[in-house]
């Protein structure tokens, strides 16, 4: 399985422009390596004219964020029938900052229904706002998994991309990030909802799980060598290409 590297470029930069600059330095490196595929998630009114500049299936786009509705009087959305349009492949769904706003299980299942109408690969991210010493975080976590994933099919499930975002140790208030030794924890349990959802510990293993924290150059090894996450969602590091493209060549290597 490759490793899956994912640019949330959140709302930056500012400008079309600046935006077609750094997407041409990631793609540079990321359309020549073997081991890694690379997904850019820039803000939506840039993925139409990006989705010009791919050239290769190792550097693809996606989007943040879909709505469930297809088309109609729903003021500031889009549907996933835009997206694919754009060329994007992959949506993120139910993000820390999203669900901050507002969003809930029934809505982020809602829309990974939508999305998966389409071939279209949604990231689902799930992650807790606190850690404890008794476990509650697995609980919290677990059920995250099973709201998202109810109602689809055993052939919809194997199709999710599933970032474990743990919020407590994400942004500038953060007491401490997280360790590869507390990621894997969780996903671990991550596996086992899987394996429970599917009735099979080998298809389970085929969905991808990648680690959504705080991560660049520097930290981006341990988490792929001893996290049990096969790629990662990165943030604010894939707003600098040079960054980026390290974890990329790291991720190359591993």
């Amino acid at each position: 399985m490759k490793k899956l590297i994912i640019a949330n470029w959140k709302m930056n930069p500012l400008k079309g422009s600046e935006a077609r600059k750094m997407f041409a330095a990631i793609n540079t490196v990321a359309s020549k390596l073997k081991n890694v595929e690379t997904v850019v998630c820039p803000p939506l009114v840039y993925l139409e004219s990006l989705g010009e500049k791919v050239t290769t299936r190792s550097c693809v786009l996606g989007a943040q964020d879909a709505f469930w509705e297809h088309a109609g009087p729903y003021t500031g959305q889009v549907s996933p029938d835009m997206i694919f349009n754009t060329k994007a492949r992959y949506v993120i769904v139910g993000h820390s900052e999203v669900r901050k706003l507002g969003e809930t299980d029934e809505l982020v299942n809602k829309k990974i229904q939508s999305i998966l109408q389409f071939p279209l690969i949604p990231i689902i991210c799930v992650g807790e706002t606190v850690r404890d010493a008794d476990g509650e975080h697995i609980k919290f976590v677990k059920h995250q998994i099973k709201q998202a994933l109810g109602g689809l099919t055993q052939e919809q499930v194997m199709r999710v991309v599933i970032a474990y975002e743990p919020v407590w140790s994400i942004g500038v208030k953060a007491k401490r990030v997280c360790t590869p030794a507390e990621c894997r924890e969780v996903v671990q349990n991550i596996r086992h909802v899987l394996a429970d959802i599917l009735g099979d510990t080998d298809s389970a293993r085929t969905v991808p799980i990648i680690y959504g924290g705080s991560v660049d150059g520097g930290g981006i090894e341990g988490f792929l060598a001893d996290g049990l996450v096969q790629g990662a969602l990165v943030g604010h590091a894939s707003l600098d290409p040079k960054e980026f493209t390290k974890i990329l060549k790291i991720a190359e290597k591993i």
